[in-house]
């Protein structure tokens, strides 16, 4: 008897094993990291059947399970574009394209036809520098890394807002189109090689970690698909614009930090992937995210699939073109600024800021968010959908035979359960919890990012999952699988 159907008739334990705050189970090489397992199509198979089964037995109906848009999130319908002193009516919400004020390809650091000298301006310097986070000197700038690869604005039929296309003169059309979707408070340069000035010093004691920064620059995701012929883009969410939405003052009660949320990223990258699979019928596209990026590139291609249900006027069901779903720190069950002493979802603060937190939920105590809800399911039956080719979000026959490769990398937790290295997030937050479907994979206590980017290594094990060297390689792996 599995442990979900143990003591249905006790309520919390019943209703914990339904919004997968249980315990990992025990993988298939005996360790209980969720690394071992066998993960096909078939058994994948197996276990949505096994998970259905269960589900069944506990009284929960799948097929009245919504996977649509949370009630909470629905679009206000409003006209008027959103601004500090309206953030209220706005946040949280999915915002539409029209009235988006993320939106955007003015002022971009990567535009090379950008050469603006007027105040608050980020002209073109090399591709890399955007002027603003990797040149201040308090953050560990300027960014002195050097040959960086070319880039300019992506111009792609059918999508309005900003991405950074990198330049590639010998792709490989065999190979997937790669969509990198960054995290909050940054932007297509967390993809890229980074190397602080010669003499600085790192600051992450927070993540109780101590190291020095590296001397001689390591190159980045970006760097390593285009040198494998891969074609790349990097969606950017103009968390820049921020401030021009949300009060900043402080960030108990405000958005100090410049957060996103669901609202404001996820209807940007459906844009993106829609308009590069509309435009590329023949090819695979594969999406890699990092912190915020994971939940959103779920969330997209969850939305996308919606429409496709809905029968929307250019819809793209997004599975038969799909070729992985890379996950790097992902809050997939919680997020550390939920609790204490963070408490960011108290209701006290109603900027993004907030309402992102809210959406993540309590990585300590995790229980299943409006958010959450539709975008896993229950027990995280829609976590994976495709995985076996066939099943997405409680129907059949919702793939057009293709198999989707789905990925977790997180840093290992000091102790597992009580004592988290990573400070966002933990094993159990990122993990999806569909063995057989997902390859959950661990890094080292040791594997954080050593370049110093984001505010002189802050957050060096946050960024360890795709920015370390054992990370890097992890993703480049699996992509080639």
């Amino acid at each position: 008897m599995s442990k979900f159907s143990l003591r249905l008739t006790a309520t919390g334990l019943a209703a914990c094993a339904l919004l997968a705050c249980e315990k990992p189970k025990p993988d298939g090489d005996g360790d209980g990291n969720g690394e071992g397992d066998e993960v096909t199509a078939e058994s994948c198979k197996k276990q949505i059947a096994a998970r259905q089964d269960e589900l069944a037995a506990a009284g929960v109906n799948v097929a009245n399970w919504s996977f649509r848009d949370a009630p909470e999130m629905l679009d206000p319908g409003l006209t008027a574009r959103q601004t500090p002193e309206t953030y209220e009516q706005y946040d949280g919400k999915y915002r539409p394209l029209g009235n988006h004020p993320g939106c955007s390809i003015e002022n971009l650091y990567y535009d090379t036809k950008n050469t603006s000298t007027a105040s608050g301006a980020t002209p073109f310097i090399d591709g890399n520098n955007d002027g603003k986070w990797t040149g201040r000197s308090d953050f560990g700038g300027p960014n002195v890394a050097t040959d960086h690869i070319d880039g300019d604005v992506a111009d792609i039929d059918g999508y309005p807002c900003a991405a950074k296309e990198y330049t590639q003169t010998n792709e490989d059309t065999t190979k997937p189109i790669v969509i990198l979707v960054h995290g909050n408070s940054t932007r297509p340069h967390t993809w890229e090689k980074f190397l602080m000035p010669a003499g600085s010093q790192i600051n992450s004691s927070l993540e109780k970690v101590q190291f020095n920064p590296d001397t001689a620059q390591r190159v980045q995701l970006a760097e390593k698909l285009i040198s494998e012929r891969y074609r790349v883009i990097a969606v950017d969410f103009r968390t820049d614009l921020v401030a021009t939405v949300d009060p900043t003052t402080d960030s108990t009660k405000y958005n100090a930090a410049g957060n996103i949320d669901h609202g404001w990223s996820t209807p940007i990258l459906e844009s993106l992937v829609k308009a590069v699979m509309k435009n590329n019928p023949s090819r695979k596209v594969a999406l890699i995210g990092h912190s915020l990026g994971v939940t959103v590139v779920r969330d997209a291609i969850r939305r996308m699939y919606v429409e496709h249900a809905d029968g929307a006027a250019g819809s793209v069901n997004p599975f038969p073109q799909l070729s992985h779903v890379i996950l790097g720190s992902g809050a997939n069950h919680g997020v550390s600024t939920y609790d204490s002493p963070y408490l960011l979802c108290s209701g006290n603060n109603k900027t993004m800021r907030g309402t992102i937190v809210c959406e993540m939920g309590s990585r300590s105590n995790y229980q299943q968010t409006y958010f959450h809800k539709p975008l896993n399911g229950p027990r995280d039956l829609f976590a994976t959908p495709c995985a076996d080719g066939d099943y997405a979000f409680g129907k059949t026959g919702q793939c057009g035979g293709n198999v989707v490769k789905y990925y977790t990398i997180t840093m290992t937790d000091i102790a597992q359960g009580s004592n988290y290295q990573d400070l966002y997030v933990s094993e159990l937050a990122s993990r999806i919890e569909m063995p057989g479907c997902v390859v959950n994979k661990l890094t080292s206590l040791n594997d954080y990012d050593t370049s110093g980017y984001f505010n002189k290594g802050f957050i060096a094990n946050h960024f360890g999952s795709l920015r370390s060297e054992a990370g890097l390689k992890l993703t480049m792996e699996y992509l080639a699988q």
